[in-house]
C-alpha cells in the first residue's frame, strides 16, 4: 500500500487506529520526523498489520505510531527539514507519497484478533542500544572493545554479567565520561562511527587506569558514575586509598543507606566522606542542620516584603528559597552548630563549595 493511499483510508475511516487494543500515541515530535525521514531516504518501515472487521474497515493491530507520524505530517502539524508538509518540495510531497509501505491484513474472530495482536507485541525482541551500535558500525573499534570487556578482570568485577552488549555500552559511556561529553545514544554513535575502523587500544590505554582505581578501592558499585569521576581525579592518590579502603567502603556503604543520602548530593557526600577519611579529619556526628536551626537563623535576620536576605548575594527569597549549611565545611571538620551556621540561596550554597 503506498503512503498515499495509506492516509486516504484513514482519512476517509477506512483504517481506524483508535481501538482497545491500542495503547496511546507515545512517539514523541523527534521521533515521528525520523518515520518521515526514514521514508524520504528509502529506509524501509517494519510492516503494518491490520485486522478485516466485519464492515471491511481496516484496524489497526502494529503501526499506529508511524501512521499517526505520517499523518501529522501531511496535515502540517510538524516540519521535516524545517518545512511543514505544504512547504515541502513536490518532488518529495511525490516520493513520500508513492513509497510502498508492507502491509499485512488479518481477519477471522475475534479471539484470533486478539491473539494475532499478543503474538506482535511480545513475540519480538527489541535490540539492546549496543546491538544496534554494533549492527551500523561493526568493526576494529568495537571488537576491540568487545575483547577488552570480556577479557579484562577488572571491568568483570565492576559490570558484572554482560547482557546483549550492556557492559561495551557502559564502557562507551563512561568514555563518553572522561571526555565530558554527553551521553546520549547519538553522540555515542557518532563517536564510534568516526573510530569504527581505528584500534580500540588507544581508548583502552586512557579508561583501564581509571577502571582498575575503582576495581582496586570500591566494593559495590551502583554508583559507578561517581567512582570513576573520583578515579580521575584523585588517580595519583591511589596508594593511601588503597590503605584505607575499607574505612572508605564502610563510610560511604552507611551513608547510602542513610536519610542523609535523600537529602545531599551523592556525587559531592561520597567524595566528602573519602576526604574525611584520607585525611583523618574528625567530623560532627550530625550532619545536617534541621527545621529549627532554620528558624532560629531566620529569627536574626530583618525581612524584606516577607522576605530574608542571602548571606552571601544578599538578595531577598521567601523562607523555603533558603537553605542553611556549614561556614566551615562539615567535610572538614566543621560542627554543626548555629555558630557555624549561615542561611544562603540554593544557587549561592551550590557554588560555594569546600573552600574554607
Amino acid at each position: 500500500m503506498k503512503v498515499k493511499e495509506l492516509y486516504n483510508k484513514i482519512r476517509d475511516g477506512k483504517i481506524i487506529s483508535d481501538i482497545s487494543l491500542q495503547r496511546e500515541i507515545v512517539y514523541n515530535t523527534e521521533k515521528q520526523v525520523l518515520v518521515i525521514d526514514s521514508i524520504v531516504k528509502g529506509i524501509p518501515l517494519p510492516a503494518f498489520y491490520f485486522w478485516k472487521n466485519k464492515k471491511g474497515i481496516l484496524e489497526v493491530l502494529d503501526g499506529k505510531q508511524r501512521i499517526e507520524a505520517i499523518k501529522r505530517f501531511i496535515e502540517n502539524y510538524i516540519e521535516y527539514e524545517k518545512k511543514i508538509w505544504k512547504q515541502t518540495d513536490p518532488k518529495i510531497q511525490n516520493k513520500i507519497n508513492d513509497t510502498k509501505l508492507s502491509v499485512i491484513v488479518c481477519e477471522g474472530k475475534e479471539d484470533l484478533k486478539r491473539e494475532v495482536f499478543r503474538r506482535i507485541n511480545t513475540l519480538g525482541v527489541p535490540l539492546s542500544p549496543y546491538e544496534v551500535l554494533n549492527g551500523l558500525f561493526h568493526g576494529e573499534y568495537l571488537r576491540g572493545l568487545s575483547n577488552y570487556v570480556k577479557n579484562d578482570k577488572n571491568v568483570i568485577k565492576i559490570l558484572k554479567s554482560n547482557s546483549r552488549g550492556k557492559s561495551q555500552y557502559k564502557i562507551l559511556q563512561l568514555l563518553m565520561q572522561l571526555d565530558k561529553a554527553p551521553k546520549s545514544h547519538t553522540n555515542i554513535y557518532e563517536y564510534v562511527n568516526n573510530n569504527k575502523n581505528k584500534s580500540f587500544e588507544d581508548d583502552l590505554k586512557r579508561i583501564d587506569k581509571y577502571i582498575k582505581f575503582v576495581s582496586q578501592i570500591f566494593e559495590k558499585y551502583t554508583q559507578l558514575d561517581i567512582y570513576f569521576n573520583l578515579a580521575v581525579k584523585y588517580s595519583k592518590d591511589i596508594a593511601i586509598w588503597r590503605e584505607k579502603k575499607d574505612k572508605i567502603n564502610d563510610r560511604i556503604e552507611k551513608y547510602l543507606k542513610s536519610d542523609v543520602a535523600k537529602l545531599t548530593s551523592k556525587s559531592k557526600e561520597i567524595e566528602d566522606i573519602i576526604k574525611i577519611v584520607v585525611n583523618n579529619i574528625s567530623v560532627d556526628s550530625k550532619r545536617l542542620f534541621d527545621l529549627d536551626d532554620k528558624i532560629k537563623l531566620l529569627k536574626e535576620l530583618k525581612k524584606k516584603n516577607n522576605k530574608y536576605p542571602c548571606k552571601t548575594c544578599e538578595q531577598h527569597f521567601f523562607e523555603d528559597e533558603l537553605q542553611v549549611d556549614h561556614i566551615k565545611p562539615w567535610s572538614l571538620g566543621g560542627r554543626t552548630v548555629i555558630s557555624n551556621a549561615e542561611i544562603l540561596c540554593a544557587s549561592c550554597n551550590s557554588k560555594k563549595g569546600n573552600t574554607n
